[in-house]
């Protein structure tokens, strides 16, 4: 059984971000099958059982069956990912709540653990891009957050970012970011998919593969 993760020698709750209109997608995110389960299932194979507590957030009235956790409605429709990480930072019962959006199949791990060990004494632990960009949806915020998040959405901004510039924000260096997929498009999607097609295989000995002169 993997490790539980701790922050700050407490136990951390995950939120899955399975809600959102999928407008470029034009499917559920977290249920395109990928390719043996659904998407947020192959999340959850991952790193499920690192958390103690694992919140699904999702859409209002939106349904998705066959998981056994909690799910989480937005309180109110068309305010976006930031909706998601209020509720579930709201709902969590631990003081950290790692954040993941449903549309990243491949999780690294042990990036995720320095994300967690980092949040111990801030409100916020968020991945930066060689570029100086932000990945606010894969990210560990605290309850402490909460205040200032509110105001956000109260104020109608969509975006987290402004969250990072009043809360105690510890910023981790993502590095080499090739494993950080978001899956946004059909394009996207089919791309993740050839990467888990099996090679070919060469032609036997003795047999000119295609295009070759016999």
């Amino acid at each position: 059984m993997a490790r539980r993760f701790v922050c700050g020698g407490m136990p951390v709750s995950l939120c899955v971000l399975a809600g959102g209109e999928n407008r470029r997608m034009k499917k559920i995110k977290a249920l395109l099958p990928a390719p043996d389960r659904p998407l947020i299932e192959r999340i959850l194979a991952q790193i499920g059982g690192r958390f103690n507590e694992v919140l699904i957030s999702v859409s209002k009235g939106q349904s998705l069956p066959g998981l056994p956790y909690r799910r989480i409605e937005d309180e109110k429709a068309g305010r976006g990912p930031i909706e998601g990480v209020r509720r579930g930072v709201q709902a969590a019962q631990n003081a950290a709540v790692a954040v993941i959006a449903c549309d990243i199949p491949d999780i690294d791990v042990k990036f995720l653990a320095r994300l967690v060990r980092a949040a111990a004494k801030h409100d916020i632990a968020v991945p930066v891009t060689a570029a100086g960009e932000f990945e606010p949806l894969f990210a560990v915020y605290r309850k402490s957050v909460l205040p200032a998040l509110e105001r956000l959405v109260a104020s109608g901004d969509r975006s987290l970012i402004p969250l990072f510039t009043v809360c105690r924000t510890r910023t981790v260096p993502l590095g080499d970011s090739s494993w950080l997929k978001n899956l946004n498009t059909p394009e996207d999607y089919a791309r993740f998919i050839r990467t888990l097609a099996p090679p070919a295989a060469p032609p036997p000995k003795g047999i000119p593969s295609k295009g070759e002169r016999t």
